[in-house]
C-alpha cells in the first residue's frame, strides 16, 4: 500500500495491490487521527485500488487498507509507505 505525497491538499490520496483471493468481497479504508488508540473511520472502497480520501489530511491521521472476504471477515490492516 502506497500513500501519494507529492500533493499537498487536505485530500489523502492512497493506492494498493489488487487481492487475489478467490472469496474476496470489497475493500475498507481505515482511518484515525494520530492521536486516537483506534480506528475512527471505515469506508467501503469495492474492488477498486486506489482512493482519495476527502478531507482528511495525511499530516493528522493515520491511514489502512483492509481486504473483506464474501462472509464478512477482514483481513490485518496494510499501512502505507510515502510515494512521492
Amino acid at each position: 500500500m502506497r500513500i501519494l505525497t507529492k500533493r499537498l491538499t487536505n485530500d489523502t490520496d492512497l493506492q494498493w495491490e489488487a487481492n487475489s483471493e478467490p472469496d474476496f468481497s470489497h475493500y475498507e479504508i481505515v482511518g484515525r487521527e494520530t492521536t486516537a488508540p483506534a480506528w475512527t473511520h471505515s469506508r467501503r472502497i469495492e474492488r477498486h485500488t486506489n482512493y482519495t480520501v476527502p478531507n482528511m489530511s495525511k499530516d493528522n491521521f493515520f491511514f489502512g487498507v483492509r481486504a473483506v472476504d464474501n462472509r464478512g471477515h477482514r483481513s490485518a490492516v496494510s499501512y502505507p509507505r510515502p510515494l512521492r
